[in-house]
């Protein structure tokens, strides 16, 4: 029940990621006297945590789990169906969140007059870049995040640089939640997979998510599966999917971090790095 969760806010994230409208004016650097924020959203927050400022977080979604576990943290709902009165009780001088249309949690935390920074939620790395700049600029950690973006753009050179290595640029369908839920171009995993070395089956859909046809994946016929929802035996005992070359050749990922790429921040390199060695030992047996 826990996978098909975090892959329903997977989906989620990646369907309103581009569907952000104008946003209310960013706040300025919060207050140098006690800082109290409360962070919506989990990718949000590991970058509060990365930026050092992670002793002043003072709530979080139910689905983050403090890194450095120096101190339990309040746990205040998810984004569509958070606690108010409990952030409010909080008093925090900062709410940070993703704008999500559908929601009216930002309008109403506004009504009760907390301080909200609202930020779209990333499609690429250039705009993950931004929203580590952005908040690092509200919590007065600029310079800590210019050197986590600097670290970021090196690495992301590196992989890069492998990528070329490749004989040739394989295909993955990636399954983010059942029934063969998926990611489309508009997501800053299809560009990840594309800087790895390889490409995202259905990055010609334009779209940040869609649910696939089984038919249509069997026809388009990935070279390599990762999965987020099933065992790569289930996905060998599905009708059909024998004729698959992931399939055929064992080329399916279910052991994979989905946080590394799924979360829009800093971590996503790491998820990259590892993505990348992955695909490299795959296609080596070729």
């Amino acid at each position: 029940m826990k996978k098909l969760i975090g892959g329903s806010v997977l989906i989620l994230l990646v369907t309103f990621a581009i569907q952000y409208t104008r946003l209310a004016p960013a706040p300025a650097v919060v207050s140098q006297g006690e800082i109290r924020i409360v962070s919506l959203a989990p990718n949000l927050t590991e970058i509060l945590f990365e930026l050092g400022v992670g002793e002043q977080v003072v709530g979080v979604t139910n689905y983050f789990t403090d890194p450095s576990q120096a101190q339990p943290k309040e746990k205040i709902g998810d984004f569509f169906n958070p606690n108010l009165e409990k952030i409010v009780t909080l008093k925090p001088t900062l709410v940070i969140a993703e704008h999500w249309p559908s929601s009216r949690t930002v309008p109403r935390l506004r009504e009760f007059g907390v301080h909200v920074l609202e930020l779209p939620s990333p499609t690429s790395l250039e705009e993950i870049y931004r929203t580590i700049r952005k908040v690092g600029e509200v919590v007065d950690r600029s310079r800590r995040a210019e050197a986590i973006i600097d670290n970021m753009e090196k690495r992301l050179l590196a992989v890069k640089e492998r990528s070329a290595q490749l004989s040739r640029r394989p295909t993955i369908y990636i399954e983010v939640d059942l029934p063969t839920w998926t990611i489309g171009k508009k997501s800053f995993i299809t560009e990840a997979f594309y800087l790895c070395g390889a490409r995202n089956l259905f990055d010609d859909v334009e779209k940040a998510a869609l649910q696939a046809s089984r038919e249509t994946i069997i026809t388009r016929n990935p070279d390599i599966i990762l999965t987020y929802t099933v065992s790569a035996s289930v996905i060998r005992e599905r009708p059909g999917w024998d004729q698959i070359k992931a399939v055929q050749h064992g080329r399916i990922l279910d052991d994979f971090d989905r946080d590394l790429l799924s979360h829009g921040n800093h971590r996503l390199i790491e998820g990259m790095e590892k993505l990348q060695i992955r695909i490299f030992k795959m296609m080596s047996e070729e």
